[in-house]
């Protein structure tokens, strides 16, 4: 009902149609399932006329099957799961490219902002390799430089924001960010690695405020004030997020993160200039004014 948004009768009523098609058994219930639940196989047949959605995984339907993937299964699992996976695209490609199908299908959804560009084979090279935790190789042309060039790599995940990013050691180095969109070609190889040690993907990656996880672990306070302050009440900018009323109907926000140049970024958009104040740490007011000077100087202004 959730998924088709359609009513319980109609839901049932599929169900009828399935069952009277002879298409649909019913199968015994599995140890430990709830007293409510009921278990179905649609079956193969020569006259069926199954909506190919039925048949089709969601996005929480193939994340769940992913992690069952990781689990100690008997053989005869894994080869049916590898199976059933197969059929369907990968979450990263999903995100980055059907996501845009979609949307075109619908006249009264549009995405704005640059757009990310990158080939389906690739993230689904990468996401093959960080599900199987094999080493891949890639053809990277680096920022700035005029060339790709063949380097080989520990995938951990993808993550998404402005572009999309691949994060991963070379051999058992730190983790490296290698933008998706400047790998020219993906290639899996049958080299086994293992996890960092007590090293988790997503803890590690809301650490930062955005993408980036050059800078140092601090604390930040921000003061919201006017119009702005109801705004970034409703706005949750980072999981380590904590705000307070303060004087004059401001709003406190306290975050511990790294990312500051994002951070920059977020604060100098149109709906917080001059109605934000950066009042701690004096580091971070220091590299606002540094990056401030910089876009004077840059478009035309001059820096005082």
């Amino acid at each position: 009902m959730r998924r088709f948004q359609k009513s319980r009768h109609t839901i049932e009523n599929w169900i009828a149609e399935l069952e009277n098609g002879e298409n649909l058994v019913i199968e015994d219930p599995l140890p430990g399932d709830h007293h409510l639940i009921k278990r179905y196989r649609i079956s193969k047949s020569d006259n069926a006329t199954i909506d190919p959605t039925l048949l089709s995984l969601d996005g929480n339907d193939r994340a769940a099957l992913e992690r069952l993937g990781t689990a100690n299964l008997e053989q005869a699992a894994k080869t049916a799961l590898e199976k059933v996976l197969a059929g369907s695209a990968e979450l990263g490609a999903t995100l980055a490219i059907n996501q845009a199908d979609l949307i075109n299908r619908h006249r009264h959804i549009d995405a704005i902002g640059p757009k990310l560009a990158v080939q389906a084979k690739v993230i689904e090279t990468v996401e093959k390799s960080v599900i199987g935790q094999t080493e891949v190789r890639l053809l990277y042309r680096a920022q700035g430089k005029p060339r790709a060039s063949w380097r080989q790599v520990r995938p951990f995940g993808l993550l998404y924001g402005r572009f999309g990013y691949l994060v991963a050691s070379i051999k058992r180095g730190a983790p490296l960010l290698f933008r998706l969109d400047l790998i020219r070609k993906a290639e899996s190889t049958t080299d086994m690695f293992e996890p960092k040690p007590n090293w988790d993907f997503k803890k590690w990656a809301s650490e930062s405020f955005g993408i980036f996880h050059g800078d140092k672990l601090i604390d930040i306070k921000l003061r919201f004030k006017g119009e702005a302050a109801k705004r970034a009440e409703r706005i949750t900018f980072h999981p380590s997020q904590r705000i307070e009323r303060g004087r004059g109907k401001t709003l406190v926000v306290h975050l511990r993160c790294r990312g500051h140049r994002e951070l920059i970024h977020e604060l100098c958009h149109p709906d917080w200039l001059g109605s934000v104040v950066i009042e701690e740490p004096d580091s971070l007011k220091d590299e606002m004014g540094t990056y401030c000077d910089a876009l004077r100087s840059t478009y035309g202004g001059v820096a005082d």
